[in-house]
């Protein structure tokens, strides 16, 4: 039988819409991460260079999407192409069958022996762990790298003591921001290789993204650390589906008590939520308590935005102690790289991973 599969183009996008729209992750909130309006403005938020197919029906129905595209990330202190597997989607009638198997080997053409793919899996997204990751016989092998902890942070307070100065960034920052990203990216594995004049240019890989969503830690007049905020509504919701019994009753009371204490504002169901992403993460020596003291200021202009800040660390990042301490809620992903002819791991030096939660 030939494959369904072919590259996707932007005249499929309201179909990949439709199919998000119909595959919600299931857990005790029914949640449904979507890319409303347009799929690909998205997609290059992803990836530098997208790269989706997909399957359908012979009536036309699309039934399947699954990302590989490619973005720059530093590997063993290099620069190198790594490609991302992301956005598996499959409709429910198409479940059940033999359509990952046979994903499966469509992409085992396209991948070398030599190339490195990341993915990320929720812990609660159990379709995929038991579908994709599961090992079954005829499935690329997913070596586990890594276990991520992402915190929705509604109050953080300054550590005490220091004395730094900490502001957003402007134009004449640009060219202190990239001198210190080209010094300390290259030291952390999977850092995104950036070049912030594609801020200014409007680049797709930054959509959304002015300089001022930079905030920058001074010790004096150096530069010492550098994280941003990242406001991705316009392409990128995450959507309440469905409250589990209960909860849907007592959400007026939480978003008092939210308001008050500090905590994630509940929409109806039907409604999405509000959050910034934390991004372009990156401390001289891995000091969390420098990033502890961005994100005293990034958190109070997010409150002013009646937002969360959403950020993400691998388990062994030392600047996951930054927001041990802060009022937050918390869920666990799995990293994973995939293996089509051997353990990609081994290609690994050993250096301090990193994930870019707003590229996930």
């Amino acid at each position: 039988m030939s494959t369904p599969f072919q590259r996707a183009t932007p005249a499929d996008s309201e179909d990949i819409l439709s199919l998000f729209r119909n595959t919600p992750q299931r857990g005790r909130v029914v949640l449904n991460f979507e890319r409303e309006p347009d799929y690909f403005r998205g997609g290059h938020v992803i990836c530098e260079d997208p790269e989706i197919h997909i399957a359908r029906e012979k009536n036309g129905t699309l039934v399947m999407l699954y990302g590989l595209g490619w973005r720059t990330l530093y590997i063993n202190g290099m620069p190198r192409a790594v490609r991302y597997a992301h956005d598996l989607r499959l409709a429910e009638q198409a479940r059940g069958g033999r359509m990952i198997l046979r994903m499966a080997r469509y992409v085992a053409d396209m991948i070398g022996p030599d190339d490195l793919m990341q993915t990320v899996i929720l812990n609660e997204n159990s379709d995929s762990l038991n579908s994709v990751a599961s090992g079954r016989a005829g499935l690329p092998v997913y070596y586990p790298c890594g276990d991520i902890e992402t915190s929705l942070i509604f109050r953080i307070h300054s550590p005490q003591g220091h004395d730094l100065t900490v502001r957003q960034a402007g134009v004449s920052d640009l060219e202190k921001m990239q001198n210190f990203h080209d010094r300390h990216a290259p030291l952390r594995q999977f850092y995104p290789r950036y070049e912030f004049s594609r801020v200014l240019d409007g680049h797709p890989y930054f959509h959304g993204l002015s300089l001022q969503d930079y905030w920058l830690a001074f010790d004096g007049d150096e530069l010492i650390g550098m994280a941003a905020l990242w406001d991705q509504k316009s392409f990128k919701q995450t959507r309440v589906v469905a409250y589990p019994a209960g909860l849907s009753g007592l959400r007026h009371l939480w978003n008092l008590w939210a308001r008050i204490f500090g905590g994630l504002h509940l929409p109806a169901a039907g409604g999405t939520m509000r959050y910034l992403m934390l991004h372009s993460v990156l401390v001289r020596e891995n000091d969390s308590s420098v990033l502890r003291a961005l994100l005293a200021q990034m958190s109070v202009y997010a409150a002013s935005k009646q937002a969360a800040i959403s950020a993400g660390f691998f388990l062994d990042d030392p600047l996951r102690q930054a927001v041990q301490q802060s009022r937050r809620q918390v869920l666990r992903s799995r990293h994973y790289l995939i293996g089509y002819h051997n353990d990609p791991r081994q290609q690994l030096d050993g250096r301090l991973g990193y994930i870019e939660l707003a590229r996930l």
